[in-house]
């Protein structure tokens, strides 16, 4: 039989079912307070670190990007194609490995090289790629297709890059580019068609009057 003392004064490491007796911070939840703590302590750092690898991959990756392009701008195209590889390679993911895809492809269309510079385009759209990136790589496939005159294929492209856009004055452009290679695949109704809608679409752009012009010459009768 316990005595009152032994009743006032329960034995260490026994638990007590009064839930108004029982101290919140105990022993135990400290100790889990402590391993909780020290866990977002941990994942707070990996965040932190994580994001500052990022930022510091996305930094060297700009450095390169505008290393190539100063090759390219030199007019070494054969070096420039070679470091905006290694930029791809080096540093995918990054907007700037995106941006150096496209400055391959374009080296490769400046040195005539027409057929590598569609593969890549081909290759590179069909990752599906952000809009920002997509938009200026189509209008550089359909470029590289007319240079090879699939002018159907240029109507496409070109389209694909008005659509994905997002300034006016580009999208007209590119129609403008569309238009242009519709009239090169004897698609008169097709460019009539693409004319009237940078008329109707862009009339604030200065692409309004290149449109009119193209768009009398093909509804001008034969005298």
């Amino acid at each position: 039989m316990a005595t009152s003392a032994e009743t006032a004064h329960p034995q260490p490491g026994a638990e007590t079912t009064s839930g108004a007796d029982t101290p919140f911070l105990t022993p135990a939840r400290l100790r889990l307070f402590g391993i909780g703590a020290a866990v977002l302590v941990v994942a707070a750092a990996a965040i932190w670190f994580v994001m500052e690898s990022g930022k510091r991959k996305e930094a060297f990756a700009a450095q390169a990007l505008e290393q190539a392009r100063a090759t390219a701008e030199q007019g070494n195209m054969a070096d420039a194609v070679q470091q905006f590889e290694r930029v791809v390679e080096s540093y995918g993911g990054t907007g700037a490995a995106y941006e150096a895809t496209i400055g391959m492809a374009q080296a490769r269309l400046v040195a005539g090289q027409t057929e590598l510079a569609i593969s890549t385009l081909e290759e590179f759209v069909g990752r599906n790629p952000p809009a920002t990136y997509a938009s200026p790589a189509y209008g550089l496939l359909g470029t590289g297709y007319e240079n090879v005159r699939r002018y159907g294929d240029a109507v496409t492209a070109y389209q694909k890059a008005a659509d994905l856009a997002t300034v006016d004055y580009l999208k007209a452009i590119l129609l403008l580019d569309a238009g242009r290679a519709a009239r090169a695949n004897d698609q008169p109704d097709a460019a009539r068609s693409i004319y009237e809608r940078v008329i109707a679409e862009y009339g604030e752009t200065a692409a309004r009057s290149e449109a009119e012009v193209r768009l009398a010459e093909l509804t001008a009768k034969p005298a």
